[in-house]
């Protein structure tokens, strides 16, 4: 028998003086108590997110006063216990696409009461999107955030009459409005209210200094050709980024060959003066007299990345001034066959040595010229379709320029210490570098190579998995690419383009027959068809066209968006079903109207779409009629010429038919139908008004 334990007796706490012992054992003070954790009890919920000490300070801790915000919020443990089981029993309840969304919204803000309010703001959302919209649209909103933001509805009912849908002889102002959803009217100055000195500032200080009779023969003020360059680098070279800017302002300046030539500076500024035409449409004399020259120049350029970038520029240029077949695709080719001589671009990169330079700044210069060459290309071959496009196998043997330069998305210093421009190298370039680089791998989807065209079944296969690649991407982007309101023009482009190369590949594989219809089978919505996500890419497209009309003045001196009126135009022609779909045509219609001046490519384009539009839809001969006779009167003609005597387009503008026949469906073809179609388009409605 186990004998029972003796414990030692317990005595009670001594009493101080003046105190009693029974009070002193009953109700210790607070000295007696063991101290636990210092500090307040509660943290804020930045403090918390960030797992920072925080002072509980009312209204707003130490911490947030630093970091500028003007509150704090704070829940208490009841609140927060309450919280997690709002958050727990919405997963339980809520369908699966849409549990995802919160859960992802949960990693990526690790706040439970501030997901669970944007959350119901997003819920709110999604209710209010059109009931035509998918179930798979909205699992992929739920997954796919950052490429398929969720859309409020807009009032489209009373902008008709605004500036967005009718010509005008204005000129963009280079103030950056935000986005009305109830205002179409973009922030535009009369011309005689608009002085490009003002307007267009130096992208660069060291510009002042520029002696332009160093580089150039053509009598021009060197002002003008500061303001003209700046127009450029501030514009499209984020998208284009052929050259390192500070190191070429550097040579322009200081008289230098290292990192600029004649023949790159004449071909830059053949399209910049076209973009300044915008402004001032007597710079327009300048771009033809400086693409002279740099052709002239190109008949003796030494194979270099100057060269490169400066063929890549005329190739850039020629599209916007309609110049003929090999004009255009011809310079992109010689610049990727001139950087596979230099040892920049393989076919196969990763089993060769990267070449060797004697210097940091010549190793980033050379890489900004071979991925520029290679991103121009592949854009050609991916929304141009030209099969005449060689050596598109060809892929850059350097590092993504800035890709591991730029670690902190805050940060705008390389490594080696030299400061750069984040409004014009940024972060946006070396995204578009990858973006590139994983659609470069479905280009045979409608270019084979070698042909014939691949099993059905295997091709949608291959589309699948780029599709979802591009997706899953997307989702690792940094915060600075994603549509904001404040979000750079460039910003805007980058998911323009993100969608047409979408609507892209999905291209063959919609409105197909019953029994060869595809799904979707790494998703998961009943209605998981090509034809699902293309719904959801025009989506997309539409709210993009729109702000980007709205918003951003580069949207009438750049050409590097024109492929979003393209692909949102032919989406429209072929869904009349939509009830925005004259809407939305007559955005992209008029977002060439914008761009006629700079880019007299545009009116064969629109002469194009209009032929379209007659083919396929229930627009009147007379309507067309008149808007072609509406926008040549307001610049668009360019004298007595046949049309296709004077501007070449052998890019896609009819997009279905480009699958089957690629020569007919090319602009300049598809746009000499439009008298044929005018007249079919006023037989047939004056044989419907006589019955």
């Amino acid at each position: 028998m186990n004998r029972p334990r003796k414990y030692a007796h317990i005595l009670p706490t001594p009493a101080r003086s003046g105190q009693s012992s029974s009070v002193s054992s009953a109700q210790p003070t607070p000295e007696d108590r063991v101290h636990g954790r210092s500090g307040p009890s509660i943290a804020c919920l930045a403090c918390r997110a960030r797992k920072t000490k925080c002072d509980g300070g009312r209204p707003t801790c130490s911490n947030c006063t630093k970091r500028g915000k003007a509150t704090c919020v704070y829940l208490d443990k009841h609140k927060s216990g309450s919280i997690a089981m709002e958050l727990l029993g919405s997963l339980k309840t809520l369908p699966k696409h849409r549990a995802l969304m919160l859960l992802n919204g949960l990693r990526a803000q690790g706040d439970l009461a501030t997901v669970l309010s944007e959350f119901s703001d997003a819920e709110q959302a999604i209710e209010e999107l059109d009931t035509s919209s998918s179930l798979f649209e909205a699992e992929l909103m739920a997954t796919s955030p950052n490429t398929y933001t969720i859309l409020r509805p807009i009032d489209l009912s009373g902008p008709t009459e605004s500036h967005v849908l009718h010509p005008t002889n204005t000129h963009p102002c280079f103030a950056h409005s935000s986005l009305s959803f109830h205002a179409l009217v973009p922030r535009i100055l009369i011309e005689t209210d608009i002085d490009p000195s003002e307007a267009i500032q130096y992208c660069d200080d060291r510009l002042s200094d520029l002696r332009v009779d160093f580089w150039t023969d053509v009598f021009v003020p060197s002002d003008f050709i500061a303001r003209a360059i700046s127009l450029y680098i501030n514009t499209d070279h984020p998208l284009l980024g052929l050259f390192d800017t500070d190191l070429f302002i550097t040579s322009l300046v200081d008289m230098q060959t290292r990192f600029c030539s004649r023949f790159l500076f004449h071909s830059l500024m053949y399209l910049a003066c076209q973009m300044y035409s915008a402004f001032d449409k007597n710079s327009m004399q300048y771009a033809e007299v400086f693409s002279q020259a740099a052709e002239e120049l190109w008949e003796n350029e030494a194979d270099s990345c100057l060269a490169m970038a400066g063929a890549v520029l005329l190739s850039v240029s020629n599209l916007g001034r309609g110049k003929d077949h090999d004009a255009v695709l011809g310079y992109a080719r010689y610049a990727l066959e001139m950087g596979q001589r230099l040892g920049l671009l393989s076919v196969e990169p990763e089993g060769f040595p990267q070449p060797s330079f004697k210097t940091k700044e010549e190793e980033r210069f050379n890489s900004y010229g071979a991925w520029g060459t290679f991103n121009w290309n592949v854009m050609i071959s991916q929304f141009y379709r030209q099969p005449s496009l060689k050596g598109s196998g060809l892929r850059p043997m350097m590092p993504i320029p800035g890709d591991t330069d730029l670690p902190d998305p805050e940060s705008n210093i390389f490594e080696d210490g030299d400061v750069i421009d984040r409004g014009v190298l940024g972060i946006t370039f070396p995204a578009l570098c990858k973006f590139w680089l994983i659609t470069h791998g479905a280009r045979w989807i409608h270019l084979p190579d070698p042909p014939p065209i691949p099993d059905p079944f295997f091709r949608m296969s291959v589309l699948e998995h780029k599709y979802r690649q591009l997706l899953a991407w997307v989702e690792t982007l940094s915060p600075n690419l994603l549509r904001t309101e404040e979000s750079p023009h460039h910003t805007i482009v980058f998911h323009i383009w993100l969608h047409t190369t979408i609507l892209d590949i999905l291209q063959p594989f919609i409105r197909t027959a019953p029994g060869e219809r595809f799904q979707l089978e790494t998703f998961s919505a009943p209605d998981r068809s090509p034809d699902a996500a293309y719904a959801a890419s025009v989506n997309q497209l539409k709210r993009l066209i729109f702000e980007y009309r709205s918003r951003y003045s580069a949207s009438t001196y750049s050409i590097l968006w024109h492929s979003g009126l393209i692909y949102l135009a032919n989406a429209m022609i072929k869904h009349t079903r939509d009830p925005e779909w004259r809407y939305y045509l007559y955005l992209c219609v008029y977002g060439y109207e914008r761009l006629n001046r700079p880019y007299r490519i545009s009116e064969i384009i629109l002469q194009g779409l209009l032929a379209m539009t007659l083919k396929h839809t229930d627009i009147s001969a007379d309507e067309a009629q008149r808007l072609m006779a509406e926008l040549k009167k307001r610049g668009l003609d360019q004298g007595d010429k046949p049309l296709e005597a004077r501007v070449r387009a052998t890019f896609m503008v009819d997009l279905d038919l480009a699958l089957t026949d690629p020569h007919m469906a090319s602009v300049e073809n598809v746009a000499a139908d439009f008298d044929y179609w005018a007249l079919v388009q006023s037989v047939v409605q004056r044989d419907q008004m006589t019955e």
